[in-house]
């Protein structure tokens, strides 16, 4: 369904927006038409490069290197709590920690997604995330604080903390 059909042109505008920014707070993406081909795919129709190119604009985008050293858009300011869905809570096998790190183990090829999300919104107890592939390992502040740490991962991954 095309949502740009029947709708006006503001609420259009607000929900290209909005869907934009969540995209880009959970995917990667290299280039702006693999920005327009998503959200073309989620209903927006008749995007064009340019729209694309005044909507990053809008939402003060940047292009950064990710841990593989390729160039992907990010938001630049980031100031609204990220939603967590169940679905990627899904994406969890386990969260431990060894008195030294906290370890996130996820489904193959979420890491880097997972890490995103705790990183989104620093907290004074996490230092910073490192990613691979299955792995997101949490560096807290202070070792001796890692239980309450392994705590604030949990709650903003939506999950239970036991």
């Amino acid at each position: 369904m095309d949502r740009s059909l029947g709708a006006d042109e503001a609420e259009y505008d607000s929900s290209l927006i909005a869907e934009c920014k969540r995209l880009l707070q959970l995917q990667s993406f290299t280039t702006q038409d693999e920005i327009r081909r998503q959200l073309t795919a989620l209903g927006f129709g008749r995007i064009s490069q340019s729209t694309i190119s005044r909507l990053l604009l809008r939402l003060d985008v940047v292009k950064v290197p990710n841990a593989y050293g390729r160039k992907v858009y990010c938001l630049a300011v980031e100031n609204e709590t990220l939603q967590v869905d169940s679905t990627i809570s899904s994406q969890i096998e386990f969260i431990t920690h060894n008195q030294l790190f906290i370890v996130v183990r996820t489904h193959p090829g979420s890491a880097q997604l997972i890490a995103r999300i705790i990183d989104v919104q620093p907290h004074e107890e996490i230092l910073g995330t490192i990613s691979g592939n299955d792995t997101v390992m949490v560096a807290p502040r202070d070792i001796n604080h890692i239980d309450e740490c392994e705590i604030i991962v949990k709650a903003k991954l939506g999950l239970p903390s036991d």
